[in-house]
């Protein structure tokens, strides 16, 4: 996998950075991508430091012109990609169907589904003239668990599965394969400084006590962590992966 250029979406922090590191790890140069500058230099420096290539450009995937913006540079400084990692997305809006706005919905297939349509029709070209590419798309098990109060969110990531299948056997025939991997809950930071005190608290419970409740509902007795989904990533992304495509893995520790 030396010298093959790879585009990792929200890779400024949690799941897309370990993606990120874990290419790079590999001899793969990596594009880092996300809203924050600070937080993508950073990742590139240390990605660089650590012996590895990476470069990092501002994307907003909630914002057309900006991925315009994206591509029409990417496409300038580089003649080539192999690996398309669309990471980024967004909870969207939590509450019942019935209270739900229209442009919530919008909003959030905005950014989950809109946004990495407009990246595959705009990249995939590249990966046609030299007959290979890996796509690799981040769901969820939202997409057959469907929790209550997720609509918008577990909608949009069984569109994105829909499209995953779709165009792996459009593209099939130029070597690109199209998968998508399927979390659960990942213990990242933001789940375990934000989202996990709110859960113990709604439940009445203190954070590891809501902790342990969580590891316990799994098959494996241990919540998910970044660098499973990296794993998962890598080895997707690799040549070892060539026969799989359409496929969509759920890596959830069995939830």
């Amino acid at each position: 996998m030396n010298n093959q250029v790879a585009i990792v979406t929200g890779s400024t922090k949690g799941i897309g950075k370990a993606i990120a590191i874990k290419l790079a790890k590999r001899g793969i140069k990596v594009i880092v991508c996300g809203r924050s500058s600070e937080e993508g230099e950073a990742v590139a420096s240390a990605i660089c430091s650590s012996g590895g290539s990476a470069q990092y450009m501002y994307l907003d995937l909630s914002s057309t012109d900006s991925l315009a913006a994206f591509t029409h540079q990417f496409k300038k400084q580089h003649n080539r990609l192999h690996i398309l990692v669309n990471n980024a997305g967004v909870s969207g809006y939590m509450g019942p169907v019935v209270s739900t706005p229209v442009n919530a919905i919008r909003q959030t297939f905005s950014v989950n589904v809109e946004s990495i349509f407009t990246l595959c029709q705009e990249l995939i070209p590249m990966m046609q003239q030299q007959k290979y590419g890996r796509i690799v798309n981040i769901s969820s098990v939202a997409y057959r668990l469907t929790p209550a109060n997720s609509c918008t969110y577990n909608m949009s990531k069984a569109a994105l599965n829909a499209f995953t299948q779709t165009l792996a056997k459009e593209v099939g025939a130029s070597g690109i394969t199209v998968n998508a991997i399927a979390p659960g809950l990942v213990l990242t930071d933001r789940i375990q400084n934000e989202r996990l005190p709110g859960m113990a608290s709604k439940a009445g419970v203190t954070p590891n006590q809501m902790l342990e409740q969580l590891t316990k509902g799994t098959v494996t007795s241990r919540l998910t962590t970044e660098d499973d989904i990296a794993e998962a990533t890598l080895f997707l992304a690799s040549e070892g992966a060539a026969a799989i495509t359409g496929q969509i893995l759920d890596v959830s520790s069995g939830v």
